[in-house]
């Protein structure tokens, strides 16, 4: 019993008598099914109950063969028991049913991943004795009884995790206490469902209103997607109920829904770096299934039925991928994490510090990971830019990401939790636009380079900026501006105003005044050394993936933009301007008439003005000045900051510490016109809001 182990938040009493059918009726509703079975059943071996195909005695990790058998039973139930079904009532079904649960309870197959004799196998067990229920034939009191018990023994207890993987336990807790009727248990696994929507420090929501799982590991998607799925799941159940979800955990998560986890979703796809090392399964960023999260939340949240409709027709493709956008700009100071939300494009940034993790590669998924997150984005207008590229990927080449161009993609030093190893990497908001910058030298392995990046954001485009680039590895070193799906139609190129196309080999190109390709326009200011390709790459998803045994080779055509540092550079740099949904005319316009200009780009300040929203943008790494005409800022300590209205007379200043020091930050400001003046940016006693951003009136 769980009662000693934590004290339920809902009353004591015993519940209806008809309570706990109610549940199971909701159960069952949710998990209606008319299947074909027939295959199933020609595997079936009469003699034992077992299947001929299943291996039994696997402990693999990932995909796990033996929950075939139980997938397959289950199959057979919802097959007994729909009338729809050419099956129902069949007795030789019954028969099988009972001789294949019997089967798999003597035989108990392990697997030496917890999680699949922890949460998959009980809660689909759960299901499968619910739906039994309503047959024409129960199963035998002995054998249901004895299955509840190994559940109950093998299954876990839920208050002893966090996150995803508490909620998924209480699940089949939840299944458990109604088929055996046990009011204690009951409360005690609802109380565990709702108990990870809070904000905490440890894993789970964030108070920046991120995720995170696996230590300080960012999973917005993933582990995302499963604590989503349980507790709406959870949430219908109990909807009417002394269990029905309090408030405020619906307002919770509600925001996190709409604010972060669909927000990272453009169309139906999810970007690639909020996954964790999901992003190496295939399929997994077609997110079309969570519309049934958000077809719960139209009930659960009716106060934002008309934001979780949009979303759903996203989702379905009724709609396109921008419908019912606005503009948002959210830094994520606790995940490391940049989103810039435009209705004609979305633009991320995935980061990692001291304070956060790199993405993982565990349960030997997501193998190539190591670049990922340092410095990687995305830039998608219909969300599809991506999908399928991972085989084929050159993971030397992430886009946003500086990196040697190495044969063999290096192993972090451990495949779970690997921290980072910058202390600057951060940003500033005002949840319309901001500047994210991201210090680090990387000398694991060898690798030994570094440079301070930053990442500027406007409305139509985004400025990327790096400096101090520096590299002792005997490869060259390639900052990638993008490397995604190529469009049918190819991409252009244009220098000393002559366009021409790219083509299938790589090839490098003196000082481009830009590029364009699928609808984006990369613009190059400063010139530079860029390699560019459309051409053909091959890969397996086993190369990157070994739980996934698909090693038939994959071809796919990808766009390839990158700039080349060259052997061992010292100080390197780069400049280019990113702007979605541009036409090539449009580009060749932009580049007589920028909205933006660079103002600085060294190691020590990184500072962006875009004239037309009168916006200034700076990044301190070190204590130092910025002038620029008749605008002077100081700072005493690294920061990244942005000034508004600075020419209308009532500036506004936001900032933060990308450091996370705790400590004050002075500014002398100098506006056109006026005197200067002192700021002091305290940014409070508790470090959780360390890197907030704050705003002041000049």
């Amino acid at each position: 019993m769980a009662g000693g182990l934590l004290q339920p938040l809902h009353a004591q009493s015993a519940p209806p008598s008809d309570e706990f059918e109610m549940l199971m009726e909701k159960i069952r509703q949710d998990f209606v099914s008319n299947p074909d079975i027939e295959k199933s059943l020609a595997k079936y071996n009469e003699k034992d109950g077992s299947f001929a195909d299943v291996d039994y005695a696997s402990e693999q990790r990932t995909n796990w063969p033996p929950l075939a058998h139980v997938d397959r039973i289950s199959r057979f139930v919802f097959a007994y028991t729909n009338p729809a079904n050419r099956h129902y009532r069949e007795v030789d079904l019954y028969d099988k049913i009972v001789k294949g649960l019997e089967y798999w309870h003597a035989r108990n197959p392990h697997c030496n991943n917890w999680w699949y004799n922890q949460i998959a196998e009980p809660q689909k067990l759960g299901v499968l004795l619910i739906q039994m229920r309503v047959g024409e034939k129960q199963l035998p009191a002995e054998l249901e009884a004895k299955i509840l018990e190994r559940i109950r023994q093998d299954g876990g207890n839920p208050a002893k995790w966090t996150g995803a993987n508490r909620t998924d336990i209480a699940l089949h807790w939840i299944y458990r206490s109604c088929l055996s009727r046990n009011a204690e248990d009951l409360a005690f696994a609802m109380d565990n469902v709702y108990n990870p929507v809070v904000y905490t420090t440890g894993e789970g929501f964030q108070f920046d209103n991120s995720n995170f799982q696996h230590g300080t590991q960012l999973y917005i998607g993933g582990y995302g997607d499963e604590i989503l799925k349980g507790v709406t799941q959870v949430a219908m159940y109990a909807r009417g109920t002394r269990f029905a979800m309090p408030s405020e955990k619906i307002d919770l998560i509600s925001k996190f829904m709409r604010e972060t986890y669909y927000a990272t979703i453009r169309g139906k796809y999810m970007l690639f770096d909020v996954m964790g090392r999901s992003m190496s399964r295939p399929g997994v960023p077609d997110k079309s299934a969570t519309a049934l999260f958000a077809k719960r939340m139209l009930l659960l949240d009716p106060a934002h039925a008309d934001e979780f409709q949009a979303i759903i027709d996203r989702l379905e493709g009724t709609q396109p991928a921008g419908y019912a956008l606005t503009g948002r700009h959210t830094h994520y100071f606790r995940g490391d994490y940049t989103l810039h939300v435009r209705p004609t494009y979305t633009f991320d940034v995935r980061m990692v510090s001291t304070r956060t993790c790199r993405c993982e590669y565990g349960n030997g998924e997501n193998l190539k990971t190591y670049f990922l997150s340092d410095g990687c984005t995305n830039v998608v207008r219909r969300g599809d830019e991506y999908e399928g590229i991972f085989p084929v990927w050159n993971w030397t080449r992430i886009p946003g990401v500086t990196a040697p161009q190495v044969k063999e993609i290096p192993m972090a030093a451990s495949d779970w939790q690997t921290r980072g190893t910058s202390t600057f990497a951060g940003g500033v908001s005002d949840s319309l636009y901001g500047v994210s910058a991201y210090a680090y030298m990387d000398t694991f392995q060898g690798m030994n380079v570094g440079g301070h990046k930053a990442w500027f954001f406007f409305d139509d485009e985004v400025v990327c900026l790096g400096a101090g680039i520096s590299s002792a590895t005997a490869e060259p070193v390639y900052t990638t501006v993008n490397q995604c799906i190529a469009h049918p139609e190819g991409a252009l190129v244009s220098a000393g105003g002559r366009q021409t196309g790219i083509p299938e080999v790589e090839t490098k190109y003196e000082n481009p005044d830009w590029v364009w390709h699928d609808g984006v326009g990369y613009f190059f200011p400063k010139g530079g050394q860029v390699v560019a390709a459309v051409q053909k790459q091959t890969g397996t998803w086993y190369d990157i993936n070994h739980s996934i045994n698909r090693k038939e080779p994959i071809e796919k055509n990808v766009f390839t933009l990158c700039v080349d540092h060259g052997t061992q550079p010292r100080d390197g740099s780069y400049a280019y301007i990113v702007l979605p949904g541009k036409t090539a005319q449009e580009m060749e316009n932009y580049r007589s008439r920028p909205h933006v200009e660079i103002l600085s780009n060294t190691a020590d300040v990184q500072a962006v003005c875009n004239r037309k929203l009168d916006v200034w943008q700076i990044v301190f790494y070190r204590p130092g000045t910025f002038r620029n005409g008749d605008l002077t800022v100081e700072a005493d300590k690294p920061c990244a900051l942005m000034l508004k209205q600075v020419s209308g007379g009532h500036a506004q200043l936001h900032i933060a510490d990308p450091g996370q020091t705790g400590q004050p930050i002075q500014l002398q400001i100098t506006l056109p016109g006026k005197e200067q003046q002192t700021v002091v940016h305290r940014p409070g006693s508790d470090p959780v809001y360390a890197g907030a951003s704050h705003a002041y009136n000049l």
